[in-house]
C-alpha cells in the first residue's frame, strides 16, 4: 500500500481542488450564458424605434463565483439621446461598477464577522473563488451601506405613521465605549426592541425574540427622542405597556417619560453583580439581599443594604454601599420584577419571561468595535453600527435576485432551463455516467458549504 501511495501522483486534496476549479469554471460559463440569453431577450422585446442597436461591447465583473467577462448589446436611446446598455440597466449595474452586489454584500458581512476590514478581504480570498478585493474597498462599501441603511430608516419614519398595536413592547438599553480617533471616547447607546418571546421548538425550553430590532441613535440628538420617532413610524403605543430594562444609568431611566404606559426595571443581572461586589465580605447579608430580590421585596432589600452599610468597616465599600442605597431609594419599585408589578395592576402576564437581551447584544457589538483595540472615526463608527444592526436582525441580505424581479420576461424561464441543461452537459463532458451523478455541494447546508450551495443551486435551476 505504501508503494502504491508513493507512486501516486495525486491525492484527495489534489482531486478536490481540481474538481472545485472545474465546478467554478462551469458555473462561470453558465452565468455568462444566462446573461447573454437575457441580453438577447431584452434585444427582442425592446422598443425598436427608441433603442437603436449599435454594437457588442464587453465588461468585466467580479462575482461571488469569481471574475467573468460578458458581452452585451450597446444601443442609442433616441429619446434621451444617450447610449445605454439594457442588460446593465436591468441588472442594476452602475456605469463603472466592477463588483457585483452579491460580492459587496458578502464583503460587508465579512467586515462585521471577520474582526477587521483586512480580515474580511482575507476571508473572501480564502473561499477559493478568485475573489480579490482590497480592504479599503470593503471599508468604503461598509460606510456606503451603513449610510444607505440610515437614510432608508429616516425616510420610512418621515413617510409612515404607526398603526400597529401590541399589548407589550420591550426596550432593553445598554451602552459601551469604543475607541475614537483624535478625540475622547463617547458612549454608544444601543436599544434592543422586541414584542416578547416565541418557543423555537415545541417541547424545548428555547425561545427567540419576536420582531427583534437593534436601534442605534445618532449623536447630537436625544436618544429617546430618536427611538420614539422610530417606534412611532410602526406602532400606536397609546395602549401598549412599554417595559424598559437596563442598568442604573440616568439616561435609561428617562425612557419612562416618553410613553403613556411605561415601567422601568433595573436589569437584574447588573443589580445582582453589584450586590455581590459590595456585599462579598458579608456573605450572610449577600444571601439576604439576593433572597429579597428573588422575592421581589424592595423594602427588605433596602433594609439589608442599610444594615450592611452600618456594619462595613472598609471605607471604599462603605462609600459604594452608600451610593447604591441612595440610588435605589429613588426607584425602589424598579428592583422588582416587571411581571409582578404588572400583575398588581391587573395585567395578564402569561407567556412573559425575564429580561436581559441587551447585555448579549452589546457584547456582540463591542467585540467588533471595542475589544480589538481599533479607533473609529464618527462616520465609520456609525456606518458599522447601522450595518451590524441590520446584519444581526437578518436585514442585510446576500445575493439579490435582480433579474426575475425587475425584468419579468417570459423568456427568463427558457433561459434558466437552457442554463440548467448547459450545466449538466458541461459537468458530464468527458466523464462516463456523470450526467446521472449527484453533486453533493448542492445538497448541503449554508454553513457546511461556506455559503455556496444556495448560489450554485440557484444558478443551476435546482
Amino acid at each position: 500500500m505504501d508503494d502504491i501511495r508513493a507512486d501516486a501522483s495525486f491525492s484527495l486534496q489534489v482531486i478536490e481542488d481540481r474538481v472545485w476549479d472545474l465546478v467554478l469554471g462551469c458555473y462561470r460559463e453558465s452565468l455568462v450564458e444566462m446573461l447573454s440569453a437575457l441580453d438577447e431577450a431584452l434585444c427582442d422585446s425592446r422598443d425598436r424605434e427608441r433603442y437603436v442597436y449599435k454594437e457588442m461591447r464587453s465588461r468585466d465583473v467580479m462575482t461571488k463565483l469569481g471574475p467573468i467577462s460578458i458581452k452585451r448589446r450597446y444601443y442609442w436611446d433616441q429619446e434621451e439621446e444617450c447610449r445605454v446598455f439594457l442588460l446593465d440597466e436591468a441588472l442594476g449595474l452602475a456605469k463603472r461598477q466592477r463588483v457585483s452586489d452579491s460580492v459587496r454584500t458578502e464583503a460587508v458581512e465579512a467586515a462585521v464577522t471577520g474582526g477587521s476590514f483586512r480580515g474580511a478581504a482575507a476571508e473572501l480570498e480564502r473561499r477559493g473563488c478568485q475573489i480579490h478585493v482590497s480592504h479599503e474597498a470593503i471599508r468604503q462599501w461598509t460606510i456606503q451601506t451603513g449610510g444607505a441603511i440610515a437614510r432608508a430608516a429616516k425616510q420610512r419614519q418621515e413617510l409612515t405613521a404607526g398603526t400597529r398595536r401590541v399589548p407589550f413592547l420591550f426596550i432593553e438599553a445598554d451602552g459601551f465605549w469604543p475607541g475614537r480617533q483624535r478625540g475622547k471616547k463617547v458612549e454608544v447607546r444601543l436599544f434592543v426592541i422586541h414584542e416578547g418571546w416565541v418557543q423555537r421548538t415545541a417541547g424545548r425550553e428555547e425561545y427567540s425574540l419576536v420582531n427583534r430590532r437593534d436601534f442605534v441613535p445618532d449623536r447630537g440628538r436625544d436618544s429617546w427622542e430618536q427611538l420614539s420617532e422610530f417606534l412611532e413610524s410602526e406602532y400606536d403605543l397609546s395602549e401598549t405597556w412599554v417595559i424598559i430594562n437596563g442598568d442604573r444609568a440616568a439616561w435609561i431611566r428617562e425612557g419612562v417619560t416618553w410613553y403613556p404606559k411605561a415601567l422601568y426595571q433595573i436589569d437584574r443581572f447588573h443589580l445582582k453583580r453589584e450586590l455581590r461586589h459590595v456585599l462579598r465580605p458579608q456573605p450572610e447579608r449577600l444571601k439576604q439581599a439576593e433572597d429579597a430580590m428573588t422575592g421581589n421585596d424592595a423594602r427588605r432589600l433596602l433594609a439589608v443594604l442599610a444594615e450592611a452599610h452600618e456594619a462595613e468597616a472598609d471605607s471604599g465599600r462603605r462609600k459604594a454601599l452608600r451610593r447604591l442605597l441612595a440610588d435605589l431609594k429613588t426607584v425602589p419599585e424598579s428592583t422588582r420584577d416587571y411581571r409582578v408589578r404588572l400583575q398588581e395592576r391587573g395585567v395578564n402576564v402569561e407567556g412573559l419571561r425575564g429580561l436581559g437581551a441587551a447585555e448579549g447584544a452589546v457584547e456582540r457589538y463591542s467585540v467588533r468595535l471595542r475589544k480589538v483595540g481599533r479607533s473609529w472615526s464618527e462616520t465609520g463608527l456609525m456606518a458599522m453600527l447601522h450595518v451590524m444592526a441590520a446584519y444581526f436582525c437578518g436585514a442585510l441580505q446576500g445575493a439579490v435576485q435582480y433579474v426575475e424581479r425587475q425584468l419579468g420576461l417570459e423568456s427568463l424561464q427558457t433561459a434558466r432551463e437552457k442554463v440548467r441543461q448547459r450545466v449538466l452537459e458541461t459537468v458530464g463532458r468527458g466523464i462516463d455516467g456523470a450526467r446521472h451523478a449527484r453533486m453533493p455541494i448542492l445538497h448541503v447546508g449554508r454553513n457546511a458549504s461556506g455559503g455556496y450551495s444556495k448560489a450554485l443551486r440557484g444558478l443551476a435551476g435546482f
